[in-house]
């Protein structure tokens, strides 16, 4: 006797490995490989574009608002600070 309960399920599982085509397996795999070993190095080539897109969009969006405080803000007259003769000046 069988030490299973059903040995026709076994019988078609041996029968349906014998059947598989190898062959057509192996191309198929090969090319999806192929295919993925082109598909890598231009995705590394396209990331930093994308990145760089990213930012550019940002600074547009930046350079386009319009800024809260509108009115100008004053410069600094710079004052030469009084020393004595022969000492070097020094600006602030």
């Amino acid at each position: 006797m069988y030490p299973y309960s059903n040995p026709s399920i076994i019988a078609r599982g041996l029968s349906a490995i014998k059947n598989v085509k190898w062959g057509t397996i192996l191309d198929g795999t090969g090319k999806t490989l192929g295919v993925i070993n082109q598909a890598i190095p231009i995705f590394y080539q396209v990331k930093p574009i994308i990145t760089n897109a990213k930012t550019l969009l940002k600074i547009a969006n930046v350079i386009n608002t319009s800024p809260n405080d509108n009115t100008p803000q004053e410069t600094k007259e710079i004052k030469p600070k009084e020393t004595p003769n022969n000492s070097p000046i020094f600006y602030l």
